[in-house]
């Protein structure tokens, strides 16, 4: 028999809602469902004060901002050109108005709104957060509104606030403390790098100006986006947005850290200020690593030096020829060896790597037909070729070739050794991360413009996939990134 997902407990404290039936275990199938109501959401309490906070001193503003344009307004009917006191602005918020002022919306409820709506296959903007919990009840009880649902402008301001004072970046960092403390993150010796590209609400190269007028001036314009740039993923195909560079780890397989770029920016320029934010953040985690896995083009002696500066870590990222080209070989039996570093036999097979000699500083090839060590199934040496590349030898050719002789190869870590190629195995998780992301969570496209609106969105997009990483983990006892129907499953 089926256990129902929902305790007893919880529902007892549920919130009637006059159009949905009670029986909340008839909608855990619902993907907002589960992590709305088993989610320990209390983790943020701490950042739920510092939002009143930052509400009450935002408020005060605007009501002083309106009193002063008010009393100018009035001054410049009568023709009065005095200066207008701060005191008397501050008594004109008084006249009319409560000691205490209006509650404020709850904090929680508006919480979850902006998390969840993520799982409803809906682009994630202030409008289609604010529609989904005005047109769909059972979203609204679930997230805990109660009563009179808060209205566009109170939505946008939480988002406003949540983005300009931190708030977003600070859920992420205590979300993965959380799951970090309960187990679903370890401490991992690993991690990798890579970097995505979110399309942009934006006019590239649009400018705009800061001074008021109406009519045309010479005053000062800035781009209407400051993070704005071109991302090109091939000849035919580039887009206007933003480049993330993301970092996980290697098993967790979660993502931990984000940096946000320009369009245009090189991915290798993106790894140093990647690491050193994670280390800021996490600097615990970050005494255990001894690898950065990344692609190629991150493979440069710049990002080796950062690597090992920032982290005291080991950068492991495939050759990158940049433009180099096979070289012919007079070695004997040797026809060349090709822009990634790997002679090839006369026979034409790759040579194998078995290991390095550091004080000669050379790399030691091997036969892949006949040496019993790298030996490969399926291959076969012609007999006269044989004989040619090393007079018929039992375990074929052995070669050497000194480190400065293929300078894209790294000496410290070599790219054509089994234990890299072990290692590196796990890089693709991120790739797995950041479509998840991308498809799952709303991350494809920001609707807002400005470099701390898309990192608020991508901190959203990460605390919501470590939110449903946790439900799982205390659902099922493993951890799951995915939000489709089936994933989050009831206990047996």
């Amino acid at each position: 028999m089926v256990k129902p997902i929902i305790s007893q407990s919880t529902q007892s404290t549920l919130v009637p809602f006059p159009l949905i039936p009670r029986q909340w275990e008839r909608y855990v199938d619902v993907p907002f469902v589960i992590p709305a109501l088993t989610f320990p959401w209390d983790i943020f309490c701490g950042i739920e004060q510092d939002y009143y906070q930052h509400l009450h001193d935002v408020l005060r503003k605007e009501r002083m901002n309106r009193s002063t344009k008010a009393v100018h307004a009035n001054d410049s009917a009568l023709d009065l050109e005095l200066p207008i006191p701060i005191e008397q602005v501050e008594d004109t918020l008084a006249v009319g108005r409560s000691r205490f002022g209006r509650k404020p919306h709850d904090f929680m409820p508006m919480m979850r709104a902006f998390e969840l709506a993520r799982l409803l296959y809906v682009e994630i903007m202030v409008e289609s957060v604010y529609l989904q919990v005005r047109s769909n009840p059972l979203f609204a009880e679930a997230c805990g509104f109660k009563g009179k649902l808060p209205r566009y402008r109170s939505f946008a301001r939480f988002d406003q606030i949540m983005t300009d004072f931190g708030l977003w970046e600070k859920a992420r960092q205590q979300v993965i403390a959380f799951n970090l403390k309960q187990g679903v993150l370890g401490i991992e010796d690993t991690l990798v790098a890579d970097t995505t590209h979110i399309e942009a609400e934006a006019t590239y190269g649009r400018q705009m100006k800061t001074c008021g007028h109406k009519e045309d001036c010479d005053c000062p314009r800035v781009p209407t986006d400051d993070n704005v740039g071109i991302v090109r993923k091939s000849n035919t195909v580039s887009y206007v947005g933003h480049k993330v560079s993301l970092l996980s780890g290697a098993k967790g397989q979660l993502p931990l850290t984000h940096q946000v770029f320009q369009g245009g920016e090189y991915d290798a320029f993106t790894l140093q200020p990647t690491l050193e934010r994670f280390k800021s953040e996490f600097e615990d985690l970050a005494k255990f690593v001894e690898y950065v896995l990344a692609d190629g083009i991150y493979q440069t002696t710049g990002n080796q030096k950062a690597t090992k500066e920032v982290l005291g870590a080991k950068l492991l990222a495939p050759i990158n020829p940049r433009g180099r080209k096979d070289k012919p070989s007079d070695v004997r039996g040797i026809d060349k060896i090709d822009r990634y570093g790997i002679p090839h036999c006369i026979a034409g097979y790759k040579m194998e790597l078995k290991g390095c000699n550091l004080k000669k500083e050379q790399y030691i090839f091997t036969c892949p037909v006949r040496n019993p060590q790298t030996k490969q199934e399926g291959l076969v040496c012609p007999h006269h070729k044989h004989i040619e590349c090393c007079s018929g030898a039992t375990q074929g050719c052995v070669l050497r070739v000194d480190f400065s002789t293929t300078p894209q190869v790294d000496s410290e870590f070599p790219q054509h050794s089994r234990t890299f190629d072990i290692l590196y195995d796990a890089r693709t998780g991120i790739e797995r991360i950041i479509g998840m992301l991308k498809d799952g969570y709303s991350l494809r496209r920001v609707h807002k413009r400005g470099r701390k609106a898309v990192e608020a969105h991508v901190d959203q997009c990460m605390v919501c996939m470590h939110v449903m990483a946790h439900c799982a983990h205390a659902q099922t006892g493993t951890v799951n990134r995915g939000w489709t129907r089936g994933r989050l499953k009831r206990a047996q």
